[in-house]
């Protein structure tokens, strides 16, 4: 094969399209001995470095009740993820639990998690949740991750998943129909306007606790999603990643881009100018550096 047509796996360092297909093909249905991210067999493992997930999630686990946090991201979105990054029994965080997606889709997937939430609202809507699909509950903690993270053990977490708190995306003045749905992330951010760059530090404040109580070499995936504000898009995943690695702490990975298929379109500036009618966001994967 031609050094141009080789290339690295979407999460690992090595080349795998050095393989020959006899070789590939025999892997496809088992768990490779020397396989230290996760459990999937060969062909599992190809599935799930797909760059656009695209899959449709079905409205489960007392969907309506989660909703009521505008942020809830589906259990098995988070279960598919979980699963890539971790083998079984294996320990998830998540500093911004919210209604607890990543802590479901961790007992899907058959994993433990932990949880930081401020909100005592959405963690009792957890529980109710796992009361209600007679789910084991994972540990979730009630206080500020900026606090919090400080008291876990370093080195104790194999994948860390999290949605993170929007920047004031309900508070400033948008472009919009006057028909369109306003969104219930303004139930939860109630915080005082922040300009973006103060946004982006606090975030790197949080993630640099979170470097240490992820183990070596382990993963982090993010869910943040880009916006258009002020007549302009705002690639607010670009630039979280390009502080993140400024820190030195990680390494970008991949971007993934979840397709919500079940996402409505608004019309947006119509019919003057073009506004994106946003179906998607971007999934931060990174690497932690050793330092």
């Amino acid at each position: 094969m031609s050094k141009e047509n080789t290339q690295d796996t979407l999460f690992g360092d090595k080349d795998i399209t050095k393989k020959s297909k006899s070789e590939e093909n025999k892997n496809k249905g088992k768990v490779a001995p020397n396989n230290k991210l996760n459990n999937l067999t060969g062909s599992e493992w190809k599935f799930s470095t797909k760059s656009v997930i695209n899959k449709p999630y079905p409205v489960n686990l007392q969907h309506k009740l989660r909703s009521q946090h505008g942020g809830q991201k589906p259990p098995d979105l988070c279960s598919d993820l979980i699963r890539t990054f971790t083998k079984k029994n294996n320990k998830v965080l998540d500093p911004f639990g919210g209604v607890g997606g990543t802590l479901l889709g961790a007992t899907l997937a058959n994993r433990r998690a932990v949880g930081i939430e401020i909100e005592n609202k959405w963690i009792e809507i957890y529980k109710e949740v796992c009361q209600l699909e007679k789910l084991r509950e994972e540990e979730f903690i009630n206080g500020d991750s900026k606090i919090e993270l400080d008291k876990l053990r370093k080195n104790s977490f194999d994948f860390v998943l999290t949605d993170i708190p929007y920047w004031n995306i309900d508070k400033l003045k948008k472009t919009r129909s006057k028909t369109a749905r306003k969104s219930k992330l303004s139930q939860f951010n109630e915080d005082e306007l922040q300009t973006k760059e103060e946004w982006l530090a606090d975030m790197v404040e949080i993630f640099t606790k979170t470097h240490r109580v992820l183990k070596d070499d382990k993963y982090m995936g993010v869910f943040i999603g880009d916006i258009y504000r002020d007549s302009k898009y705002h690639l607010l995943g670009a630039e979280l990643a390009k502080e993140l690695e400024d820190t030195g702490l990680w390494t970008l990975k991949a971007n993934l881009i979840w397709y919500d298929v079940s996402k409505l379109l608004h019309v947006y500036g119509y019919p003057s100018a073009f506004v994106p009618s946003m179906i998607h966001q971007n999934i931060l994967i990174l690497r932690k550096t050793i330092v």
